[in-house]
């Protein structure tokens, strides 16, 4: 068994998963995506199954019985598992449209979108934390935990822009066509992976050359996360996505969200890596610059 801070979390998301399976076949109704996909009362009922044993897939490990197995074996069946649960989420995500529930009501995009982006969150975390090696330092191995959540939730944040992408009018603010939101999506899935590329490379026997470019680089992407929050921030109103009326608070929240885990990820990142002198200082001094920088462009 890994140490406790990497090994729980694929068992804790196939938990979640597999919970969400239930629900769907216990909840099974016909679901139409307008124009998209029309999907009736069984064909619910076998996603949720198919949620339900994937689930199990990604938690069963966690008995000792199963244990004396091939470890192999077991991870192999989790990754297949994590990687499915991934793949159904972005399904959705491309096809997200409308809802309209049997007996329920009509729910617009952004809520399929979410309901895919949270299944896609959990399939990440479980993937990605298959992979995790802790550090040997309690403290650090925490913060790098942390780190790879925050990165994760980026790469989330990225899904559901891609997800929402349509024709957008931030009311006085900005216009913009589907390319522009799906640039914006993918661009923040490409830096939330660099992040996690970044805490998975740093161990030792890397050359001295090798760490100080991962110090600059995620700096660099870093502030590239935090910029594209500020941004939204200093823009936040009300909007109009594909003829649909959204509050202020939605891009409040992808603005606020980014502007927050921007700094989390320069620090962790930053302690983490445990440099002494100017590498530290310039980290931990963007730290403080990039979470100072929230309420002003909150109230620009």
């Amino acid at each position: 068994m890994k140490k406790l801070g990497s090994w729980f979390v694929p068992y804790l998301m196939g938990l979640l998963i597999m919970f969400e399976g239930v629900a769907l076949v216990v909840l099974a109704r016909e679901i139409e995506l307008v124009d998209v996909l029309v999907m009736d009362q069984m064909m619910i009922m076998i996603l949720g199954a198919v949620l339900i044993v994937l689930g199990l897939l990604l938690f069963i490990p966690i008995f000792p019985q199963l244990q004396r197995l091939s470890e192999v074996l077991m991870k192999r069946m989790q990754v297949v598992a994590a990687v499915a649960v991934l793949v159904i989420a972005l399904i959705f995500l491309l096809i997200a449209a409308p809802a309209v529930v049997e007996d329920i009501g009509t729910y617009g995009k952004n809520w399929v979108v979410l309901a895919a982006a949270q299944l896609f969150l959990l399939g990440i975390l479980a993937f990605v934390f298959l992979y995790y090696q802790p550090l040997a330092n309690r403290r650090l191995a925490w913060l790098e935990w942390l780190g790879m959540f925050a990165a994760c939730l980026v790469i989330t944040e990225g899904i559901i822009i891609f997800g929402l992408r349509g024709e957008l009018n931030v009311h006085g603010e900005l216009e913009a066509g589907q390319i522009f939101m799906i640039v914006i999506g993918v661009v923040l899935v490409a830096l939330g992976i660099f992040e996690m590329v970044i805490f998975n490379r740093r161990r030792e026997g890397e050359s001295e050359k090798a760490l100080e470019m991962m110090d600059w680089v995620g700096l660099v992407v870093s502030i590239a996360i935090g910029a594209v929050g500020l941004f939204c921030l200093t823009i936040t109103t009300s909007m109009t996505l594909d003829g649909s009326v959204y509050s202020y608070y939605w891009l409040l929240i992808a603005g606020m969200a980014l502007a927050v885990l921007a700094p989390l990820l320069n620090y962790t990142q930053t302690v983490v890596a445990g440099r002494e002198g100017w590498h530290m200082d310039i980290g931990l001094i963007t730290t403080i610059i990039l979470l100072m920088a929230i309420p002003f462009a909150a109230a620009f």
